[in-house]
C-alpha cells in the first residue's frame, strides 16, 4: 500500500528538483532582440517548472490509495540518473557533446543494441540543434569547462 509519507516524499524531490531547474533559468544568456516575441528562452522552462511544481503538491495533498503501488524498474532510476547527470556532464565537456552521450547512454538502457543506429541518432541530434540554434539562430550552447579551456 502507498503510503502518504512516501508520497509526500516523492513529491518533495520532485519539487526539489523543479526548483533548481527554475533557479537556474536565471543564469541563461539574454536572447538576441530579434528573438524577443513570445515565451523567451527562460520563460518556457520557468513555465514547465512551475507546472511540476503545482503536479508536486497535488500528489503530496492527495488521499492515501488503497491499492499497491508498482515498484519502478531499475530502468527508470537509471533514466532518472541519466537525466540528473546531463548538467554536471554538460558543465564539463558542453552541451552538443553532452546530448550526443546522453542519447547513446539512454537509448542503449532503454534496449537498443544497433550502436551504429544509437550513434547516428545521437550525431543526427547533434546537428540539428547545432544548425537550428547555432547557425539559424545564432545562440551561443554552453562549451563546458573543457570546452573553454581547449577553444580559449
Amino acid at each position: 500500500m502507498a503510503s502518504p509519507r512516501r508520497e509526500a516524499g516523492v513529491a518533495l524531490v520532485v519539487a526539489a528538483v523543479a526548483a533548481l531547474g527554475f533557479a537556474g533559468t536565471f543564469t541563461f544568456d539574454e536572447v538576441p532582440p530579434a528573438l524577443r516575441e513570445g515565451l523567451g528562452a527562460a520563460e518556457f522552462p520557468r513555465l514547465i517548472c512551475i507546472v511540476i511544481l503545482a503536479l508536486a503538491a497535488l500528489l503530496a495533498l492527495q488521499e492515501k490509495r488503497s491499492e499497491a503501488a508498482e515498484p519502478v524498474p531499475a530502468t527508470g532510476w537509471w533514466t532518472f540518473a541519466a537525466c540528473a547527470g546531463f548538467l554536471p556532464v554538460m558543465a564539463v565537456i558542453g552541451m552538443l557533446p553532452a546530448m550526443f552521450l546522453f542519447v547513446v547512454a539512454v537509448g542503449r538502457l532503454w534496449g537498443e543494441r544497433r550502436i551504429a543506429l544509437l550513434l547516428a541518432s545521437g550525431a543526427g541530434l547533434v546537428a540539428a540543434i547545432w544548425l537550428v540554434f547555432v547557425r539559424v539562430f545564432a545562440i551561443t550552447l554552453p562549451a563546458g569547462w573543457l570546452g573553454e579551456r581547449l577553444l580559449g
